[in-house]
């Protein structure tokens, strides 16, 4: 994702950046302008009092709604990565990093460290779309070198989840419940739970924008296509999530600047 706000009038709500939980793990480049987390209630008033970004950052999985505020004009660019795979590239364990974002040079080991660092020079030197095209050539020759015989991408966060379960439970001398909660919490800082709660949330994000494009929404029918047991089940995993109902999403996603990133996910449901 590539954020650029030079030279756009944005006034104090605009400059909030909402996100919903993700499984993903995130690296962060700030260009230009500074980034405040927000993780506190009481930031949403005073979102200077939110921990500053560092120039590079590493977030690992979110089980909940990410908020971030830029207090001017920003240029940043995010790449987020499946867990496993950024975990099998770096040799981590990424149970530590859930829900954190932190320094990515105090964490991340020098092969892909170094790639991380070499995309500030590529972005200023040659620009954003060639820059990343650089540093995706180098992530790719490290993915190469651990990638499991027999890898194919995976679309859906279900369909990923159902596959690193399997994969915990084939893996190993041991086979127990515990031995393979651990492998999957090692893999991708989250449980096999959380992992299906995620996927039905993206489900239901792709059924939403599916039938707000043919404006024809019925959170009934919704709750029912995105695998949710009824309506209220819907909107307290959404509430996870998000931090907000269907309908105020909704309304939201539509044309609050602050949310840019669900209209983003929006793009993605339409390929």
């Amino acid at each position: 994702m590539v954020r650029d706000t030079r030279g756009v009038p944005l006034d104090h709500a605009q400059r909030f950046n909402f996100f919903p939980a993700s499984p993903f793990c995130t690296v962060t480049w700030t260009f230009a302008g500074d980034c405040h987390w927000i993780d506190q209630t009481d930031q949403i008033e005073h979102p200077r009092t939110g921990a500053k970004l560092p120039g590079l950052a590493f977030c690992g999985a979110q089980l909940g709604p990410v908020v971030s505020w830029n207090p001017g004009e920003t240029r940043s660019v995010a790449t987020a990565f499946y867990p496993d795979a950024f975990s099998a590239m770096t040799g981590l364990d990424l149970s530590p990093f859930t829900g954190r974002m932190v320094p990515a040079e105090d964490v991340l080991p020098q092969p892909i460290l170094q790639p991380c660092r070499n995309l500030f020079a590529s972005v200023e030197r040659n620009g954003v779309e060639s820059g990343l095209s650089a540093f995706e050539e180098q992530i790719g020759t490290l993915w190469a070198g651990v990638r499991p015989d027999g890898f194919r991408p995976i679309r859906w966060v279900k369909d990923w989840g159902r596959s690193i379960a399997l994969k915990a439970t084939l893996s190993g001398s041991g086979r127990s419940a515990r031995q393979v909660a651990r492998r999957i919490k090692s893999w991708t800082g989250v449980s096999e739970r959380d992992l299906r709660g995620i996927g039905h949330s993206e489900q239901l994000y792709a059924t939403l924008h599916e039938a707000i494009q043919s404006g024809d929404v019925d959170w009934a029918e919704l709750a029912a296509a995105a695998g949710f047991a009824d309506q209220p089940h819907m909107i307290r995993q959404m509430r996870r999530s998000s931090g907000f109902t269907p309908e105020q999403l909704r309304q939201r996603a539509r044309d609050d600047e602050a949310f840019w990133g669900y209209r983003l996910l929006g793009e993605y449901f339409e390929k």
